[in-house]
C-alpha cells in the first residue's frame, strides 16, 4: 500500500471519453494500485478507453483513498495511484477540508468520533484519532500520517462502503 508504482513523468488529466495510450498506461497502474490494496486484485480492463467502467473504478479508488470522488484522473488521483498512502496529506489539529470531513465520517462510522462532520480537525477529532490509533496498535499521537492512512484504507467497512457506493448490490 505504501509501495510506489513506476509512473510516467507526464500524468495527464483523464476523464470519460478519453482514449489512447495515456488511458491505457493509467489503467495498468490503476490495476496495480488495486492489487496493492486487496489480496485478490480488483479487475479493470486495460483497453485504452476511458469509459464508464474506468470512471467507476477511478471513483471507487478515490473513495477508498479519501479523495474527492470525481471519476477524473487528476493530479491527486495520479499521486495516489503512483505513491499510495505516501501521497495523502498529514492531518493534525487545525487541518481543514474535505479530506478531514471524509475522515470524520469514517471515524464516526467506527464509533471513534462523536462530533459534527464539518471538515475541521479540532480537539474532539484529535481524541478520536488517538483512540483509533491506540485501538489499531499505532502510535497514538493524534496525527494521521502514512501508517494511520494505510490502516484506514484497509478497514473492511470503508472498502465495502466505497464499493457499494459505486457498484451497488450491497
Amino acid at each position: 500500500m505504501t509501495n510506489a508504482i513506476d509512473c510516467p513523468t507526464f500524468k495527464p488529466t483523464l476523464r470519460i471519453g478519453d482514449r489512447g495510450q495515456d488511458v491505457k498506461e493509467m489503467q495498468k497502474r490503476l490495476k496495480k494500485r488495486f492489487a496493492s490494496i486487496y489480496t485478490s486484485a480488483f479487475q479493470i480492463d486495460v483497453d485504452g478507453i476511458f469509459g464508464s467502467q474506468t470512471e467507476l473504478a477511478v471513483k471507487y479508488l478515490q473513495c477508498v483513498a479519501f479523495l474527492e470522488t470525481t471519476g477524473i484522473t487528476d493530479a491527486a488521483t495520479w499521486n495516489f495511484i503512483c505513491d499510495g498512502v505516501k501521497s495523502l496529506p498529514i492531518l493534525r489539529q487545525h487541518s481543514k477540508g474535505n479530506t478531514v470531513k471524509l475522515l470524520q465520517q469514517t471515524l464516526k462510522d467506527y464509533n471513534f468520533y462523536h462530533g459534527v462532520i464539518n471538515g475541521h480537525f479540532d480537539t474532539d477529532m484529535e481524541i478520536a484519532v488517538k483512540a483509533f490509533q491506540a485501538d489499531y496498535s499505532l502510535v497514538a499521537d493524534g496525527i494521521v500520517g502514512v501508517n494511520a492512512w494505510a490502516t484506514l484504507i484497509h478497514l473492511n467497512t470503508h472498502i465495502d462502503a466505497c464499493y457499494c457506493s459505486y457498484y451497488g448490490g450491497c
